[in-house]
């Protein structure tokens, strides 16, 4: 049962990496520069990790599962470089513009796959499947024993330098953002931080499978991947939204969009998720003024004055329909006092917040929860 799900999970994953690395890629060729380094690595990555999924499947073998298998880690270690090489050229570094580097960090991987596969030619190839096999290899077979000594080495030295070079690029990255938390990509390329910081946890949990003799972890991780492959299309969908609305001049309309739902969550003082201080969110208040909002969501007055005027709306009508969709998903959604929300949104008394929601809604409060309750 385990192995059946284990090659199925495999080749979804396998699958999966190519579709999402090669529909990106090719997808991604109408923004031009915008996206020509970016779709490059992914592929890079993607196709990578799918030979790697392929090679993963020579660890079943009859004898056992196989540990230490050579051409699953050289695999990873490859596609972790590349990942880690893309990672900080968004990060702001230029690593991946030193052709020296290029040859030092792809040479060990590459030196060792030739070997593997000369040995494999020969039948001098033995696979592991016991960590204490190895040792019994130093009387028997010293150049097996030590030959894997200086692999798991070098590979240790290789995904260290790695990592460290991630974790430089991420701290460069946040300090060259805190002087402009604000900025119209400020969201977009948090997300991308995230992205890449997951894919590097999944390929190092790749790696620790490869040392346990089952294939549950294995099977674990491709239900991960998957998920993951899942995540980063719909990250690159919305990558594509946010070009495609700074070609057409509407990318600040698409940050308000994103940002009034997040702002009208925060019922404390604190910092935004796109770096801005409020000392009181301005949604609350109950006369609200155009420039606190658009200081709280990070953007002009002017920007949030025609997003507004987008929307068929004045100001004040579009706060109260702002102010009125929040307090509604509260009180169809949580047992808060209906008289506690309307006063933290600004409403001096129960009856007006009941006529301006009855007006929204078609219902009272109190019957608008009550719909939401026979509902769930």
């Amino acid at each position: 049962m385990a192995v059946t799900l284990f090659y199925i999970t495999n080749a979804a994953v396998l699958l999966g990496c190519l579709l999402t690395g090669w529909g990106i890629f090719l997808h991604g060729l109408q923004f031009g520069s915008d996206l020509r380094l970016k779709r490059c690595y992914v592929a890079a990555m993607f196709t990578v990790l799918a030979l790697q999924r392929a090679a993963l499947l020579s660890v079943v073998r009859p004898e056992g599962i196989e540990v230490y298998a050579t051409q699953p880690i050289i695999a990873l270690s490859v596609a972790f470089f590349i990942l880690m090489m893309g990672g900080t050229a968004v990060m702001g570094r230029r690593y991946h513009q030193n052709f020296a580097l290029w040859v030092l960090m792809l040479f060990i991987p590459v030196t060792f796959l030739l070997s593997n596969i000369l040995m494999t030619l020969s039948g001098l190839y033995q696979p592991l499947f016991h960590w204490d096999e190895l040792l019994n290899f130093r009387d028997s077979t010293p150049v097996l024993f030590y030959g894997r000594l200086l692999f798991v080495s070098f590979l240790l030295v290789f995904w260290l330098l790695a990592v460290g070079m991630l974790a430089e690029a991420c701290v460069h990255d946040r300090r060259l953002r805190a002087g402009r938390p604000m900025s119209d990509d400020a969201e977009c390329h948090s997300g991308e931080v995230c992205f890449i910081f997951a894919w590097a946890v999944l390929i190092l949990l790749s790696l620790l499978a490869l040392c346990i003799a089952s294939l549950v972890p294995h099977i674990i991780l491709n239900v991960a991947m998957a998920v993951a492959l899942l995540l980063t299309a719909l990250g690159y969908r919305r990558l594509v939204s946010y070009l495609r609305a700074k070609g057409e001049g509407r990318l600040t309309h698409v940050l308000i969009a994103r940002r009034v739902p997040l702002l009208l969550s925060m019922e404390q003082a604190g910092n935004t998720a796109w770096g801005t201080a409020i000392l009181q969110n301005p949604f609350f208040n109950g006369n609200p003024m155009l420039d606190d909002v658009a200081q709280a969501l990070g953007v002009s007055s002017a920007d949030v004055s025609e997003y507004v005027q987008r929307q068929g709306m004045n100001f004040m009508a579009w706060v109260s329909d702002q102010r009125l969709r929040r307090s509604a998903e509260l009180i169809a959604t949580t047992d808060r006092k209906i008289s506690e929300i309307a006063t933290t949104f600004g409403y001096n008394d129960l009856p007006t917040f009941t006529r301006a929601f009855k007006r929204q809604f078609g219902m009272a409060p109190s019957e608008y929860r009550k719909q939401g309750e026979g509902g769930a």
